[in-house]
């Protein structure tokens, strides 16, 4: 959102020598995020063209994943494989369940998730205490170990996986849902930059995000509200959950979400001194980096429909 981290500091000058080949640097990442997004995006139209919801799941494990190894990564719990491999394999496991419960057709809206969510959670802090008895403590460095490998897990594969039961959330176009969301989602992100960076000048949160102001903060939820058009109006035979005054109402919930969302990784990245989150995304960075705000808006938009709506599966 806006212009980023990345200007939080002052450099130093540099001679002109030396500056000169910034402009190629930055052409450079510019098209390797282009192609990033554009790879993303063909394996997202492929999936709608030819009704492929496993393609969708695959995408949602697949980058939840990744996030959740960076995550770790950022929490030190690599250093330890204990944490590391117990938060894998119960990671792997919860996904596998959601997953299959999404695809039997027994519902996505149904308690199941609940206790799904629930024993997970507990057979992943239980595996960590019982790594933990295995070795002389080692203070803080084990706390924040533990706690980051149980915060990963939570941030990166359960709130996540919320997309996936969108997926399967109405009875059919589900799609079209989750097209809606990740739409309106990222034009949020796109709208916060593009006005923050020609108009911004009044800082929102600086001790957090330098880069971040109100500026940026009003043309988030006008980037929402373009998105939640342009997608609705062209599909709204496919979104027949939605009505206009749920359109109306949901670019407020799931900006807000977005917003809130891209603080809590600069958070993190604050409270933990790292720069970046990952590099595995070329251009774009992190996976993290791509879902932070989807791990908020996902639920949002999920919890929206299953209490506010009403749907059922």
């Amino acid at each position: 959102m806006d212009q980023g981290d990345h200007k939080e500091g002052i450099l130093p000058s540099m001679p002109e020598s030396s500056a000169s080949p910034a402009p190629t640097k930055k052409r450079s990442v510019f098209f390797a995020r282009l192609s990033s997004t554009l790879f993303l995006w063909a394996l997202v139209t492929v999936g709608i063209v030819l009704n492929l919801n496993w393609l969708f799941l695959a995408l949602i494990g697949g980058l939840g994943f990744l996030a959740l190894l960076e995550c770790l990564k950022m929490f030190g719990v690599n250093d330890d494989r204990r944490y590391q491999i117990w938060t894998i394999l119960v990671s792997l496991g919860y996904l596998g369940s959601v997953f299959q419960h999404c695809r039997s057709g027994e519902g996505a809206g149904r308690a199941h998730f609940t206790h799904l969510d629930l024993f997970f959670l507990a057979l992943l802090l239980f595996g960590l205490f019982t790594a933990t008895l295995t070795r002389a403590l080692e203070g803080e460095q084990t706390l924040k170990r533990l706690l980051g490998s149980f915060f990963s897990f939570f941030y990166t594969i359960v709130l996540f996986s919320f997309l996936g039961r969108l997926l399967y959330l109405p009875a059919e176009h589900g799609v079209y849902y989750v097209l809606y969301l990740v739409a309106v989602t990222k034009f949020t992100d796109m709208g916060a930059y593009a006005i923050g960076s020609l108009i911004g000048k009044h800082k929102m949160i600086p001790h957090i995000s330098p880069g971040k102001t109100w500026e940026g903060f009003g043309g988030a939820f006008l980037g929402a509200y373009v998105a939640s058009a342009a997608i609705y109006f062209p599909f709204q035979a496919k979104l027949t959950q939605l009505s206009l005054t749920h359109v109306f109402i949901l670019p407020l919930v799931i900006g807000l979400a977005t917003v809130v969302g891209d603080l809590a990784e600069s958070v993190l990245k604050r409270c933990l001194e790292v720069k970046d989150s990952g590099n595995m995304l070329p251009g774009i960075g992190g996976a993290l980096d791509l879902i932070d705000s989807l791990c908020f808006t996902a639920p949002i938009l999920y919890l929206y429909m299953t209490h506010v709506i009403g749907t059922a599966s």
